[in-house]
């Protein structure tokens, strides 16, 4: 895991997702539901494993990015440091040597992993980690959402003020569709001007993500030993339907 393609950005990805705050209750919901402690696989830089924390939960967050997991880290602090445990792993690989009563793939997380065999790697990994009855709760984005129309498409998402520098940061995100094979190929533009408007740098992640519909979850699941329970359409767990934005998945490891 040398080779981080988060390492150059690892300090703007809160500018970009760090205000987001709309699945945090879901989550929470579900760690008291579980009455365990909780793995995030894609913790990144902290924003939902530390909001758990806050809530007195216990976390271990795993992510690839060691330049991430540094974030996370400076950010929880000696206050959240006993609640919270951040491992540098590979979600298709990895192992902690404990079970948690709920693991959860927040923010379209599962969809860097662009295999098959990616997908059940990780899902395998995530039952081993599964104490029986405990639920596996995951973030995608919906199938029938995209519009699959080639590209490519580029247009600026936002100019915010980093609070760090006061320097304005600009993110253009272009995107190119495969929708034969699923595929998603992303590029995000990061310009950084200083606060009288002189351009300073250009920073560019270019990634895939391979998106997945409902009933190809559910194989997946199944053939990683684990139980679809239920499929929701948004973040307040309303009914997943042909225009629903989101997919939350819930699935469960036998109690057998």
């Amino acid at each position: 895991m040398s080779d981080d393609p988060y390492a150059r950005l690892a300090d703007l990805y809160d500018l970009a997702y760090g205000d987001f705050t709309g699945d945090l209750a879901m989550y929470e919901n579900f760690a008291r539901r579980c009455h365990g402690p909780v793995l995030e696989l894609g913790v990144g830089t902290g924003r939902v494993a530390l909001a758990l924390a806050r809530a007195k939960v216990s976390v271990v967050g795993i992510d690839s990015s060691e330049a991430m997991l540094a974030r996370a880290r400076v950010k929880a602090g000696r206050a959240l440091a006993r609640r919270l445990r951040l491992v540098l792993a590979d979600m298709r690989d990895f192992d902690l040597d404990r079970e948690f009563e709920l693991a959860i793939c927040p923010a379209s997380g599962f969809h860097h992993l662009l295999t098959t065999d990616d997908q059940l790697r990780c899902l395998g990994c995530v039952r081993r980690h599964l104490a029986p009855g405990s639920l596996f709760v995951a973030h995608l984005r919906s199938l029938t959402a995209i519009g699959w129309d080639e590209g490519p498409h580029a247009e600026l998402e936002w100019v915010r003020t980093d609070p760090e520098t006061g320097d304005t940061v600009s993110k253009t995100v272009s995107l190119r569709n495969d929708g034969a094979a699923q595929l998603h190929h992303a590029t995000h533009i990061y310009d950084r001007a200083d606060p009288s408007g002189v351009p300073k740098e250009r920073r560019v992640l270019e990634f895939d993500l391979r998106i997945i519909g409902r009933y190809e979850a559910e194989l997946l699941v199944e053939k990683a030993g684990l139980e679809l329970t239920h499929v929701y359409g948004d973040y307040d767990l309303g009914p997943y339907t042909h225009d629903s934005e989101h997919m939350i998945i819930v699935a469960r490891r036998s109690r057998e």
